[in-house]
């Protein structure tokens, strides 16, 4: 029987898959990740191994159990989506497999002591995955498997979500030394590291607190979610869609909203060339006396042809259409061909995809309540996992967040979870309170802390009302970037070149 079963480093390189899978959301058992990595940092120090089979593995079983819903796309051809879900996968994994072998290598040079480099050496890997151009996909990071865990992940404010993926390794390699090296040197070194990583998220949780004794306005923001499954706003039209946010925002408007905010593509229209419509929206904005941002195509001319623009509208009251921001991070292969700078025949491929254009600027919305003016951005969809445009806006003095999402086209999956967690991470990062509304869930309010306030269910019509406190501090992260991100790699980069200098056959 045993010669039937795979070796079992191969099996425990699964078991760290699995673990870390069910650590992210929806499932959210966000300890199963703080053991998740050790099953296969066992596997990895079984002689006579290079690190490839293993990491490939735990790639798959890992990425696989985050991802699979690309293949559920139903807004494009099976096929295709089911392709795209396996080249996806097959992308990280073969990242999984040559971190793991290249770790591997630095271990028969460094001996044990390497396994400290392993924290080091996930966050270069997670830093490539937000750094490959218009391929860019920072989804499958370990930071997502504590979304549910609070204290961690006020370290953002500081660090990102790289520093609670940092966290993550580290726990896992302080128990790797208690286990594999009884030595007292390693197990002292072992204890100094359990102890950081149960202090990092009690001060990085009392720091925190001193946003909550702040006493910061509020703007009372209502979110509308229509649940209008996605080839039926399109089959029905622009009436059937207005209807249905009609309604629902005039029900939740007894609340006297500060704004009101529709999900992306609301409006299945180019808005500002259906002037009906225009004075439709103009006039429910002037009857609620409430600005409202609605998500709604448009388009611009490029040479002899126009081309459409996935956007978002705030209408004033008493103004009409005020202004508009342009998606400027598109979907790879979904929304656009990537790489038409270099190829611009790539459009013409086609793969269902819509063939937007890319925004080109950042915008960021104003309006007056009470004596306050509410500053803030519009990310779209995707667009809300890259932390670069929310710290951009911030810096231009935005002090809400707003993200306008359509997910129905990935059918009753864990998209909606996680990307509503990972859009979550940007409230932290920032310190700024965010609201986030999608066409069909999950819709939620959250603080500056990250901690939800509201939110609604999948697949249900809603309109929630809530008061989100508006921070004006500048954090760290929104100062300086990604500086954690950068002096981590730059140490494994040197601790590699070194070892390359030193020791000849690495």
């Amino acid at each position: 029987m045993s010669k039937l079963l795979p070796p079992k480093s191969r099996i425990l390189a699964a078991l760290s898959g699995l673990l870390l899978a069910i650590a992210c959301p929806p499932l959210g058992l966000y300890p199963a990740a703080w053991i998740g990595l050790l099953p296969l940092f066992i596997s990895l120090e079984q002689p006579q191994k290079n690190g490839i089979g293993e990491g490939a593995i735990a790639g798959i079983f890992f990425n696989t159990g985050v991802i699979y819903w690309l293949a559920f796309n139903n807004g494009t051809h099976p096929i295709i989506a089911t392709i795209t879900m396996i080249a996806t996968t097959a992308i990280l994994v073969t990242g999984w497999m040559f971190a793991a072998w290249l770790f591997i290598n630095l271990r028969r040079a460094l001996g044990f002591k390497t396994w400290l480099l392993a924290p080091f050496s996930w966050i270069a890997w997670e830093g490539l995955l937000g750094r490959l151009g218009e391929l860019a996909f920072p989804w499958p990071v370990l930071a997502l498997t504590q979304s549910n865990f609070l204290p961690i992940l006020q370290i953002m404010e500081f660090t990102g979500f790289y520093g609670v993926s940092f966290w993550v390794v580290t726990v896992n390699v302080a128990l790797l030394f208690l286990i594999s090296k009884p030595e007292e040197k390693m197990r002292q070194i072992a204890v100094v590291m359990l102890i950081l990583i149960v202090l990092t998220p009690l001060i990085t949780n009392l720091h925190a607190r001193k946003y909550t004794r702040a006493g910061l306005p509020k703007a009372r923001i209502m979110i509308v979610q229509g649940n209008i499954p996605a080839r039926i706003k399109w089959l029905k039209g622009a009436a059937f869609s207005w209807a249905v946010y009609d309604s629902l925002t005039r029900v939740g408007a007894s609340a006297e909203p500060d704004l009101v905010i529709w999900p992306e593509t609301a409006l299945p229209i180019h808005l500002r060339q259906q002037s009906s419509y225009i004075n439709m929206l103009t006039g429910l904005v002037n009857r609620i006396n409430a600005p409202i941002l609605t998500g709604a195509s448009d388009y611009e001319r490029q040479g002899d042809e126009y081309r459409p623009l996935n956007s978002a509208f705030l209408a004033i009251p008493q103004y009409g259409l005020a202004e508009r921001c342009v998606k400027r991070f598109l979907v790879p292969f979904g929304e656009r061909v990537p790489f038409q700078a270099l190829i611009p025949q790539g459009r013409k491929l086609n793969f269902g995809q819509a063939e937007f254009l890319p925004g080109r600027r950042s915008v960021v919305f104003e309006i007056p309540v009470n004596e306050i003016k509410v500053r803030f951005p519009v990310t779209i969809c995707f667009e809300s996992i890259f932390p670069q445009y929310s710290r951009e806006a911030v810096k231009k003095g935005a002090n809400l967040l707003v993200t306008i999402s359509n997910d129905a086209w990935y059918g009753k999956s864990s998209e909606y979870f996680q990307i509503a967690a990972l859009s979550r991470f940007r409230c932290i990062e920032t310190r700024r309170s965010m609201a986030r509304v999608s066409n069909s869930g999950i819709s939620l309010m959250a603080d500056h802390l990250g901690r939800e306030i509201i939110r609604t269910k999948l697949f249900t019509e809603a309109q929630l009302s809530a008061d989100l406190p508006l921070c004006e501090a500048e954090t760290f992260y929104v100062k300086f970037g990604d500086v954690f991100l950068i002096i981590v790699t730059a140490v494994y980069g040197l601790v590699m070149v070194w070892t390359a200098i030193v020791y000849k056959d690495f």
